[in-house]
């Protein structure tokens, strides 16, 4: 499949927060708030424009990531800085085509470049396994 990963801008907003909204509806609650989250995300001192992508694919916008930087304290009172990606929305007429995944391992290998060490994210470790993320307490 032919699809073009950019980084998202202003102007395509809205589409993606539709987006969201269409990939989340009903899918773990009635309704959904992903699309929500996404928008004040943005509003974030920690969102990281670098790595807000979108998928295109014959010009329509099908998928979105977004990451936010954190950090993780230790038992031991240290802190590390971390950043973590989600959502992560395809629209469900793209869903199980590799096409998430390809925008999950491109925003990982960008993300390595720009000198992160460690991305944390809240999902099922079942299915993020593949992408060589391992569960922590």
């Amino acid at each position: 499949m032919d699809i073009i990963i950019k980084n998202e801008n202003k102007n395509d907003h809205r589409i993606v927060e539709e987006l969201t909204r269409e990939a989340f509806w009903n899918l773990y609650v009635p309704g959904c708030s992903e699309h929500f989250l996404l928008h004040n995300l943005r509003k974030s001192k920690d969102f990281i424009r670098e790595l807000d992508f979108i998928a295109e694919k014959d010009g329509r916008i099908i998928e979105n990531i977004v990451y936010t930087r954190g950090i993780i304290k230790t038992d031991y009172g240290t802190e590390k800085e971390v950043i973590c990606f989600g959502p992560v929305s395809v629209l469900p007429a793209f869903q199980k085509q590799g096409i998430g995944s390809a925008l999950i391992n491109h925003s990982i290998k960008i993300a390595k470049g720009l000198g992160y060490q460690a991305i944390f994210i809240y999902g099922d470790p079942r299915y993020y396994c593949r992408f060589g993320f391992r569960c922590a307490e």
